[in-house]
């Protein structure tokens, strides 16, 4: 029992972390992308 607790404790889900920076640095690029074409427009 103290093997499968320590397992849950040591684990790191890196396949989420990497899609959520992945995610983030999108809405990044996309929210950039629309400021600069909105003060271009202005």
């Amino acid at each position: 029992m103290g093997q499968k607790n320590t397992e849950e404790e040591d684990f790191k889900p890196t396949g989420a972390m990497a899609f959520f920076v992945v995610l983030l640095a999108f809405f990044v690029v996309v929210w950039f992308a629309l400021y600069f074409q909105l003060l271009g427009g202005a």
